[in-house]
């Protein structure tokens, strides 16, 4: 603590000073030691970008290296700390395959994966952390995004100092087949992560391979959760996949199975039925509308899933009769029900994404030299992606790193000539649409 207060007296010094010729050598001293951004006051954090580069004996590296060990331990965000990130997920009774054998070996390999220890319903990206991180801390993941802690679990401790050398982390990949595949895609990986903390301003912005909205949604599987679902209610009506309705108002169509059948039956029904099994992973032969032996194989094993029959031996096994056709039933229902909010909420989703796109993106106000605030943040990465702003730090104060930048961005697009023009340096109105047109 003595050496963080050294460095933060003599960054009051440099900001006392900063229209003296004399910052230059102080500068040097300060940036010798460790700085971390979260100590730094913004107003002056892009002048540090200017001390930074005529800063040539220091390195960038050696400064965030010196900066993340002397915080990691502390209370002090955000910082960077290496993490041991496995990968975990939810298991659904009807997967084509399981990691451990079967679906209760994963159950107890993964949890239950309803929701997180918080009661957070899980959502990939989700993360399990040890007890020494608070529920909501924020960390940006490599080939994830940020994401944010709502999870625990008796394998997620932290380092020992022997077997296990790192923090670890648990990344929840999604429902059955797709995010068992997912996980074991993953592994177990070693990465730097940036935690910020219990921090709300910072958005989570997860970015899976693959990674669809519906995820959060347990449907491509029979055992689907029913009881929020009236299934006499949602036969009725039709899904509108157009434009987004609200959740409370949407109503699903289901063709329902209306015919007891058994060995040898033929006809549409037999065929609605196999295709119907088929989907649930229980089917696996060709639709031919004959109730064959692989018919009654598969109306067995979905009895055996819902345990309506406990072997070949009980009554009714393999045969279509009104219990498991009415199980059958609930499960499309719910299904169906479960697809048409999954649209909803994914056409509501697209919109929100676009919208946020568009405005994080789109700079509304004039700039000049001196201005504060989060538009100056989006102008410098603007100029940061575009390559004329050079500053270490993204910032939310307009000073001469930022200036610069947006001198070289008007000559190159042909807004001025010289530094002498007026308007040069600052983003006025053709400087600023020539900016959101290139966005």
């Amino acid at each position: 603590m003595k050496r963080k207060n050294k460095n933060k007296n003599t960054l009051v010094k440099l900001l006392k000073c900063a229209l003296i010729d004399t910052c230059a050598v102080l500068a040097g001293i300060v940036l010798s030691t460790p700085l971390i951004t979260s100590h730094i006051d913004y107003v002056f954090a892009d002048e540090l970008n200017v001390f930074d580069d005529a800063n040539e004996g220091v390195a960038n590296d050696e400064i965030n290296s010196e900066a993340s060990a002397d915080d990691s331990s502390e209370d002090s965000f955000p910082y960077s700390k290496t993490f041991i990130i496995s990968a975990y997920y939810s298991p659904l009774p009807c997967q084509m395959r399981y990691v451990t054998g079967s679906y209760n070996g994963d159950i107890r390999l993964n949890g239950g994966g309803k929701r997180g220890a918080d009661g957070t319903f899980v959502y990939p990206g989700m993360i399990a952390a040890p007890r020494t991180y608070n529920f909501g801390t924020k960390m940006d993941i490599p080939e994830v995004g940020i994401v944010a802690v709502h999870d625990r679990g008796g394998a997620i401790r932290p380092a020992d100092g022997s077997a296990l050398l790192y923090d670890r982390l648990d990344i929840w990949m999604g429902y059955g087949d797709k995010g068992l595949e997912r996980a074991l895609r993953w592994g177990k990986r070693t990465y730097e992560v940036v935690v910020y903390g219990s921090n709300d301003s910072i958005q989570e912005q997860i970015s899976l391979s693959d990674y669809s909205p519906d995820e959060a949604t347990p449907n491509d599987c029979s055992q689907v959760v029913l009881a929020s679902v009236n299934t006499e209610t949602v036969a009725n009506a039709e899904i509108n996949y157009g434009e987004a309705a609200s959740s409370s108002t949407i109503n699903v169509t289901s063709d329902k199975h209306m015919t007891n059948m058994e060995f040898s039956s033929m006809g549409e029904e037999v065929k609605a039925l196999q295709a119907e099994l088929k989907n649930l992973n229980f089917y696996k032969g060709e639709i031919t509308g004959f109730y064959g032996e692989l018919t009654q194989h598969a109306v067995f094993k979905f009895q055996q899933s819902q345990m309506l029959v406990r072997d070949k031996n009980s009554q009714g096994a393999g045969n279509f009769g009104p219990k498991t056709r009415d199980r059958l039933n609930e499960i499309t229902a719910t299904r169906r029900y479960n697809t048409a909010v999954v649209a909803d909420k994914t056409v509501q989703y697209e919109k929100m994404v676009a919208a946020r796109s568009k405005r994080d993106q789109v700079i509304v106000s004039e700039l000049r030299y001196g201005t504060t605030g989060h538009e100056v943040s989006k102008l410098q990465r603007f100029l940061k992606d575009k390559g004329f702003f050079e500053g270490v730090l993204i910032t939310e104060y307009y000073g001469p790193v930022t200036k610069e930048a947006v001198l070289k961005f008007q000559k190159a697009n042909n807004i001025i000539v010289s530094e002498n023009d007026t308007g040069a340096g600052d983003v006025g109105p053709n400087t600023l649409e020539i900016i959101n047109t290139l966005s």
